[in-house]
């Protein structure tokens, strides 16, 4: 008896269980993206992937994967042979582990506000493939600030001390003087 009892119990939170996930799939879209938008992150993720960080570190700044729409990522890794004018070597493996990674973090793939406000800013144009021309970045870095060195602008740790942490706080950003040697990768010209 006892085990027929525990047995409804099994059926009866299944039978729950069941329900609540058809009612989620069955219209409750509005509400799994009310959530979604909800739970949204400030700032963007750090890139946690240490091989990412190994490979494409190893010469500039390890870009957080949602500052890029996946478009702009594949377009990337599909022409290593001119990676911005150098080629890059990769085995097959290390592309489409790399490939994978940027495309899984790609914006609009994360719930990251940065990474929202990337999306939003492209309005549907055509996608860059520079983080620097996208209209968000633009935006956020005035031409007109003196400031800025231009020719650095891609290393992003340059002026944001926390930016490998994914903090861009533009309350917290340190402008290094004109001539001093930024860091000691390489530095592409963004």
């Amino acid at each position: 008896m006892q085990k027929l009892i525990n047995l409804s119990k099994v059926i009866m939170t299944l039978s729950i269980i069941s329900i609540t996930l058809n009612a989620s799939a069955d219209g409750d879209e509005a509400g799994i993206f009310k959530r979604w938008f909800e739970s949204k992150k400030s700032g963007i993720s750090s890139v946690k992937f240490e091989q990412y960080n190994e490979l494409c570190g190893s010469c500039h700044f390890s870009y957080q994967a949602g500052l890029m729409h996946g478009i702009s990522w594949e377009k990337m890794i599909n022409n290593l042979d001119d990676h911005f004018g150098q080629p890059v070597k990769l085995t097959e493996v290390e592309i489409r582990t790399m490939r994978r990674y940027l495309l899984d973090n790609s914006a609009g793939h994360v719930n990251d506000e940065i990474s929202i406000k990337i999306l939003q800013s492209l309005n549907y144009n055509p996608v860059p493939l520079r983080i620097t021309k996208t209209p968000f970045f633009i935006n956020k870095h005035n031409p007109e600030h003196n400031k800025l060195n231009r020719d650095s602008m891609g290393q992003c740790d340059n002026c944001h001390q926390d930016a490998q942490l994914g903090d861009y706080n533009k309350d917290e950003v340190n402008f290094p003087e004109q001539s001093q040697n930024y860091s000691n990768r390489t530095e592409y010209k963004m």
